[in-house]
């Protein structure tokens, strides 16, 4: 009997008949792409993050060193003019030739890492000479200031660090982009009946996520 359930309907045979060899390899083509494409995308979100963070990190030490080197700028400001206001006194005491007050001023008043300035402007007024210029000095300045400079160069690092990371960020969220898109066409396969078609989607979509794939061996992982 035709209608018996021991016999095999035309409809399941024929459905039967469409599942060919090529049509399974078009089955797992597209699964694999799907799983690839996901983990792609998936890894891509993770990076964009990380990068994201590392760049929030490195702004928030470079604007902490700047605030740094500002204060180490403003302290060496007010040591010169500190020196400034010492020198001017202790001129006034050479010129009268005050032994004691000089002494006086050395003691009390000089800073100690100004000690050596003194005592070489002591020399060379001794010899006859004229002291060397108290802004003119550049080691002077240099040991005022190096502080500050070296708090510049460490902001000045981390804001290329965050700018580094930032721009990885950005090279991860297109490459996400990719990975959608071959996700994109690997997913509606399913939705077309003709080989042909399947394969074209399937073609493109290994096309994007070859590209993809290369594009992500090259960037750096956070």
């Amino acid at each position: 009997m035709s209608d018996s359930p021991w016999m095999p309907s035309p409809s399941r045979s024929t459905g039967n008949a469409a599942a060919t060899p090529v049509g399974r390899i078009i089955e797992v083509a597209t699964v694999l792409l799907l799983g690839l494409a996901t983990v792609g995308s998936a890894w891509s979100a993770y990076q964009v993050s990380q990068w994201n963070g590392l760049e929030t990190d490195e702004a928030r030490i470079a604007a902490s060193y700047r605030i740094d080197a500002s204060r180490e700028y403003a302290l060496a400001t007010q040591i010169i003019a500190y020196d400034a206001a010492v020198v001017s006194q202790f001129a006034q005491a050479v010129a009268l030739d005050n032994e004691a007050l000089q002494t006086f001023l050395e003691d009390t008043l000089v800073r100690p890492g100004f000690r050596p300035i003194i005592e070489d402007w002591r020399r060379q007024i001794a010899e006859g000479g004229t002291p060397t210029n108290l802004l003119e000095d550049m080691e002077y300045r240099e040991g005022l200031f190096a502080a500050s400079e070296e708090a510049d160069t460490e902001a000045a690092a981390a804001a290329v660090r965050s700018e580094d990371a930032g721009s990885n960020a950005e090279d991860y969220v297109r490459l996400t982009l990719f990975f959608a898109t071959a996700l994109f066409f690997a997913g509606v396969t399913a939705s077309f009946n003709t080989r042909f078609t399947k394969v074209v989607l399937l073609t493109a979509a290994t096309a994007v996520l070859l590209f993809a794939g290369a594009q992500l061996i090259s960037y750096p992982v956070a």
